[in-house]
């Protein structure tokens, strides 16, 4: 699995209520818990999926092979509104102790980038498209595996009659290291099966368009967010799928991977925001109550890693402090919503390794930052000129110990941010001008992706450029005119990537003071 499906999918089973008591960790604890009637339930419904799906036979152990061993894991989804939405109940295999090339080949399986989502909500803002949720009822169940694996046999429902033989699994499980490929092979093949293509860009993207009628489906596991002006072929979309797998309809899209999604009633804009996520991460570190500032970050304060010399005393300390956990979800809200974290998250991140006390006190001036900000996010409003532009800035010089500099960029579509990223650059640029020029590559890059994707979509053609506004009129010189020039000889050549985009045609440079660039708040 890909390092963002992991996050999602850990993320996932993150909401879970206190109100239930301590999560069961085997099946014992379960049938002797309060809760026992419905662990079960969840159990017989785990079973009925399995046999349904065909997903193992009974045989007995061949002689050169070992068992895979399996366990229960419980878990209490929870719904926007912070009630009990299903207890669930997910048999997992032990995945850790699959032998390379014995049980298990090739692992990677992708999920649709959340820039991807973004966009495709941005076009459902623009064009006035529903917006639904489907989720696939136990998702890795549908998958083919394509080598020979046993399991133990599940503790709570062991056949009496065959104590000693060992499930031969003919599908996909939970916890097995090959089941998310094997999942995103099934419905990938499905999906064109019945008329929609991937998008090049974003293989968890798939579009069908026919006159005036379009549908977009998003992948993200076992989630399917799927956008339609067309009630016809949403309903034959919604269909087919059901009729291929078992499917939970959640509705309109309200709440995905902990992002609140509303629609005014009026104008019917969308707009995203992480309240919620937000508040279970303050309430987690204990930061609810804190009184809020007015910037992640304190300008007067420039964080390094000498302020570590502390050695045994700052790692006796930091050993009470959760660091890298809450580094790890402001990442996951800046990644979400928040683009205005990117820079100092950005910076936090780069002492998970070995914080001292002072980084934490960082630490949480942005959990404060984020208390008096939770209900910000994302919010998509039409304008005269919704075309995609990125704003590209770097602080030359930034880091006080390496002397690198930290790019940034964004980019607006639909007048909101789609795509945002912070930083540090790879070498030591000489001057500013050096430094913007070495940040125009990097967000060159994500405009070059970003048009084929549009291009994929119908919402660019093949002669539109991206245009990127840029502050320094040194480095949008140096990318409009490929003469040589003597203080520029060492630039490594990666760097000159936006030079060539722009004399492709793909790319359009321009000039914005900064006091107007939607990146300048990103380094």
């Amino acid at each position: 699995m890909s390092a963002v499906a992991q996050v999602e999918e850990d993320f996932e089973t993150a909401y879970v209520v206190d109100s239930v008591g301590d999560m069961p960790t085997t099946f014992k604890s379960a049938m002797e818990s309060n809760n026992a009637v419905k662990w079960k339930e969840a159990c017989d419904s785990e079973i009925d999926s399995l046999r349904k799906n065909k997903t193992c036979q009974l045989v007995r152990l061949p002689k050169d092979r070992k068992t895979i061993g399996c366990r229960w894991v419980f878990r209490v989804k929870e719904n926007q509104d912070s009630g009990i939405e299903r207890f669930k109940a997910r048999l997992v295999a032990k995945g850790f102790s699959q032998k390379f090339g014995i049980d298990y080949g090739e692992t990677f399986a992708p999920v649709a980038k959340f820039t991807s989502i973004r966009v495709i909500l941005s076009l459902a803002d623009k064009y006035h498209l529903d917006v639904h949720q489907i989720i696939v009822k136990t998702a890795f169940l549908n998958g083919d595996l394509d080598v020979d694996s046993y399991m133990e046999q599940l503790d709570g429902y062991i056949d009496e009659d065959h104590e000693h033989f060992v499930c031969k699994l003919q599908r996909s499980l939970y916890g097995l290291k090959e089941s998310p490929r094997m999942w995103n092979k099934t419905i990938d093949k499905f999906m064109i099966k019945i008329g929609f293509k991937k998008c090049e860009s974003d293989c968890c993207i798939c579009i069908k368009r026919g006159e005036q009628r379009m549908i977009f489906v998003a992948l993200c596991i076992d989630d399917l967010i799927i956008a339609s002006n067309s009630n016809k072929i949403l309903r034959e979309a919604k269909s087919a799928l059901s009729e291929r797998f078992e499917m939970t309809y959640m509705g309109m899209l309200k709440f995905f991977l902990g992002i609140e999604i509303e629609r005014d009633d009026l104008g019917g804009k969308l707009s995203l925001r992480q309240n919620k996520f937000s508040k279970d991460i303050l309430e987690k570190f204990g930061m609810l109550n804190s009184n809020s500032v007015g910037s992640p970050q304190d300008p007067g304060l420039k964080l390094t890693k000498a302020m570590c010399e502390g050695g045994c005393k700052h790692e006796e300390t930091m050993a009470s402090f959760p660091y890298r956990n809450a580094v790890g979800c402001l990442v996951y809200l800046m990644v979400g919503t928040r683009p205005d974290l990117a820079a100092a998250v950005g910076v936090l991140s780069q002492f998970a390794s070995e914080p001292c006390p002072t980084h934490w006190q960082a630490l949480k001036r942005i959990f404060r930052y984020v208390n008096g900000t939770r209900t910000n996010g994302i919010k998509f409003q039409a304008s005269e000129d919704d075309s995609l532009q990125g704003y590209s800035d770097a602080d030359w010089d930034g880091d006080i110990e390496s002397r690198r500099s930290t790019s940034s960029y964004a980019f607006i579509m639909n007048n909101s941010r789609i795509s945002w990223r912070s930083k540090k650059q790879r070498k030591v640029a000489l001057s500013s001008r050096e430094a913007e020029y070495m940040d125009l590559s990097e967000a060159t890059q994500e405009a070059v992706w970003l048009r084929v994707f549009l291009c994929e979509l119908g919402e660019m053609t093949s002669n539109q450029a991206v245009k990127i506004f840029e502050d320094n009129q040194g480095s949008i010189a140096l990318a409009k005119n490929p003469e040589f020039h003597k203080r520029m000889k060492h630039i490594d050549i990666r760097y000159h990537f936006a030079r060539e985009k722009v004399a492709e045609g793909q790319v359009v440079l321009g000039y914005c003071p900064t006091k107007d660039k939607n990146a300048d708040m990103m380094t």
